[in-house]
């Protein structure tokens, strides 16, 4: 079974996203400290990190920056926000 972690600082969408997931036949680990994320997802090893960009401590870019140099555990960016600023910068990182 494919393992997905949900980082993500609203209880609400991360258990929805967990249940979908779940209904889905994924095992879904569901990360809620914050303190040390980067390490936490290394650990775990899962097979896709969905990962929020507003986090508190360190942003989901960082995190997705430390997690790129470190592992090639794919991770596809949930974000609310509509900038293409923040846009490009997802392409130039995962095209790089």
């Amino acid at each position: 079974m494919k393992k997905i972690a949900i980082v993500e600082d609203d209880e609400w969408m991360r258990e929805e996203f967990g249940e979908m997931l779940l209904r889905a036949g994924y095992e879904t680990i569901l990360i809620s400290d914050f303190s040390d994320t980067v390490q936490t997802l290394l650990s775990l090893s899962p097979d896709l990190i969905l990962l929020d960009i507003n986090l508190p401590g360190k942003s989901g870019f960082q995190i997705c920056r430390e997690i790129k140099q470190k592992s090639a555990i794919p991770v596809l960016i949930l974000t609310s926000r509509d900038m293409t600023s923040c846009r490009l910068w997802i392409w130039e990182l995962t095209n790089t």
